[in-house]
């Protein structure tokens, strides 16, 4: 939870008095060597000689919200409000405690509060989104969570709370396509997108074989089927889904480059007439240029997989692994000092992303 600390030297020197700062330094020590309620009774002796000192209401009202004594931050932090409606953390923190105490509209007046005093305090808009979610405010609360995932792409906690709204917007829709159509094809594909939301991609799979036995003439049904199969590990059936997507729709671009992925060890020449049939369909999908370039390797075209591999890397260059698969195609050509140069970019590529993994995510700031 976001820490907030006012000091004493936000405010004009001339208004603080010798003993308020001393007081002050002692409360800070307290604090710092664990004395909680020490150090919550030399703000109250603060507060006693400065009545209209924010900065002290506010790290009072911390403290309390510390030991969990609501009741008490709230009093003390509304007070820090009251005194300066524009300080911001006070106005977060307050937010916090009455999202803690399930008071959600208080929550979201306190945190909207915050937000447009310090637009950058992530937390406090995560807060906000969700005390939106209370409310059934959905669509301000994604508007929050886009933005804030666009920040923050890696940001867990706002990837769980877009999840969880996606999945409550998910469950609304099923309940009103329930009451408008129980037998709609539709029900089945919404439980399917929810279930790989979820990745749990044999239950999708189900849903989606369902949606096909009530709407056969769909064809994106096929492909979802299909892929669902491939995620869930059931190569040999995602193999015969794909095909029959595009006996619906040759021009499935997915289905085309997807399907050539599981071909390239038994059926290279046919997985390489896929990924470019593909290409032709999209030239922008990094995927299908990958799968092409290696099966160009599989049929010992090394050339032609490196310019693959290339253009690959121009679209997502990102993925450590387009690299290894461009140093194996140099080796293949007898490039060893390229092939080289190319798996010591993989080999640092893989590691900083092993790195990124096992990097404990930090406190909300």
């Amino acid at each position: 939870m976001l820490v907030l600390v006012l000091t004493l030297h936000c405010l004009p020197q001339e208004s603080a008095s010798d003993r308020t700062q001393q007081l002050y330094e002692e409360a800070k020590l307290e604090e710092k060597s664990g004395h909680v309620d020490a150090a919550i009774q030399k703000y109250k002796q603060i507060i006693a000689l400065q009545p209209n000192l924010a900065a002290a209401y506010s790290n009072l009202g911390r403290l309390y919200y510390q030991q969990g004594q609501l009741d008490e931050a709230v009093k003390a932090l509304q007070r820090a409000t009251q005194i300066d409606p524009k300080l911001e953390p006070p106005r977060a923190l307050l937010g916090f405690v009455f999202f803690q105490l399930e008071d959600f509209e208080g929550a979201r007046r306190e945190l909207k509060a915050a937000s447009q005093l310090k637009e950058g305090d992530k937390t406090a808009r995560l807060f906000l989104a969700r005390s939106l979610m209370e409310l059934k405010d959905f669509d301000g609360a994604l508007k929050l969570l886009v933005q804030l995932n666009r920040e923050d792409p890696k940001n867990t906690e706002v990837l769980y709370t877009l999840g969880s709204l996606y999945s409550s917007l998910a469950e609304i829709t099923m309940g009103k396509i329930q009451t408008v159509d129980p037998d709609s094809y539709l029900l089945e594909v919404v439980l399917g997108k929810v279930s790989e939301i979820k990745q749990v991609y044999t239950d999708a799979a189900e849903h989606y074989r369902r949606a096909i036995e009530r709407a056969p003439d769909v064809p994106d049904l096929y492909y979802r089927y299909a892929h669902s199969l491939w995620e869930a590990g059931d190569s040999g059936g995602a193999l015969t889904a794909y095909n029959r997507a595009l006996e619906r729709n040759p021009y499935d671009y997915r289905a085309q480059w997807e399907s050539a992925r599981i071909l390239l060890s038994d059926n290279p020449q046919e997985a390489l007439h896929r990924a470019n049939r593909a290409i032709e369909l999209k030239p922008d999908v990094p995927g299908a240029r990958i799968v092409r370039g290696r099966a160009l390797l599989s049929l010992e075209k090394p050339n032609d997989a490196i310019e693959a591999f290339k253009k690959a890397i121009t679209l997502d260059p990102d993925d450590p692994a387009v690299h290894f698969q461009l140093a194996r195609a140099y080796r293949q050509a007898g490039l060893t000092q390229e092939a080289q140069n190319e798996n010591a970019i993989y080999e640092r590529m893989d590691k900083e992303a092993h790195a990124g993994k096992e990097q404990k995510p930090s406190e909300p700031q």
